[in-house]
């Protein structure tokens, strides 16, 4: 069986499984505008398949209205379960103005599947295990999938969570009430959270060895909103002050980084034929300093603007020439 017809006839069988009263043969055609005469023969498929198919009707039809739905449990989890993306939109609509009720059946249809975090933090491995044309390079962390599932609840929640967190260059782990507030990925996966509704700090997750639910809810920052916070940051660590950047980039560099999105709020320009200039205004400038310092780079990027980033620059590489 062709991909096209056997994602049309999944994309059907979903259809037929999610009603409670069934679907007549106009409404299934409408649904996957298709023809009459193709709709019969993708009920005869489904049935060719093994799913059962059975005819349901409503007191309020004509007599000669014939409905179709399948059994309950035909369709294997599987090919029911919620892609990242589905279940974002599903996310995004509970948060919506929609009523209560419609509010209720959301979160339980989000219960009943694997969180977005935990299929991109937890998962991976496995998926990248089963999958042969996937691989997996550089550092691998390992993240308690207890402690994303509280995480996860009590960001939807708004709801404060004490974390068992030991920093960086600390002995032992202490414990932190926090504000969640998001969840980003890099290297590594990081907890957004404010303390006391101050500003926003970053948290790895693989060093939080503990988390709980506090009971107690709170509200985000006037005017604050994750998405712009996070695009605001050349990487995971914000800074405190967003700059202008400059970046000149000369030769062959110039041409691999016109294909580079290096931040949301780039532009470019070439100079002449063989130099091109990059814009950006973001923090985190420890990050674009690792960036600038890739191998692609050496020797071939300038920084123009701000004064401040060559100095960090500078300091950056004295510190690494002391340990060498």
């Amino acid at each position: 069986m062709a991909y096209t017809k056997l994602r049309d006839l999944v994309f059907l069988a979903i259809e037929l499984q999610s009603t409670s009263i069934g679907l007549t043969i106009d409404q299934m055609a409408k649904r996957t505008e298709r023809s009459r005469a193709t709709i019969e023969r993708m009920l005869a498929g489904l049935s060719e398949l093994g799913l059962e198919v059975e005819q349901s009707r409503l007191e309020a039809d004509h007599h000669l209205v014939k409905r179709w739905k399948l059994a309950e449990g035909s369709l294997p989890s599987e090919l029911i379960s919620l892609e990242p993306t589905e279940r974002a939109s599903l996310e995004r609509l509970k948060h919506s103005n929609v009523d209560e009720t419609t509010r209720l059946a959301i979160s339980k249809i989000l219960a009943g599947s694997s969180s977005l975090a935990k299929n991109l933090a937890v998962d991976q491995a496995d998926l990248i295990s089963r999958t042969a044309h996937i691989g997996q390079v550089g550092p691998k962390i390992t993240i308690n999938a207890d402690v994303m599932r509280v995480l996860e609840v009590c960001i939807q929640g708004f709801e404060e969570i004490r974390i068992l967190y030991r920093a960086n260059g600390k002995p032992r782990a202490a414990w932190r009430r926090v504000q969640p507030q998001g969840l980003l990925f890099s290297r590594f996966g990081y907890l957004v959270a404010s303390i006391d509704g101050g500003p926003s700090r970053t948290f790895r997750l693989d060093l939080i060895q503990k988390a709980e639910a506090a009971g107690s809810y709170f509200e985000n920052r006037d005017g604050w909103d994750f998405k712009t916070w996070a695009s605001e940051s050349f990487g995971i660590f914000h800074g405190d002050e967003i700059f202008d950047v400059k970046l000149r980039f000369k030769g062959e560099a110039a041409k691999r980084a016109e294909r580079i999105n290096f931040h949301s709020t780039q532009s470019s320009e070439w100079i002449g034929n063989d130099s091109l200039v990059v814009y950006l205004q973001c923090a985190g400038h420890r990050e674009l300093i690792h960036e600038l310092c890739h191998p692609d780079w050496l020797g071939a990027v300038f920084i123009e603007e701000p004064y401040e980033l060559r100095t960090e620059m500078r300091n950056y590489l004295e510190q690494v020439l002391e340990n060498l």
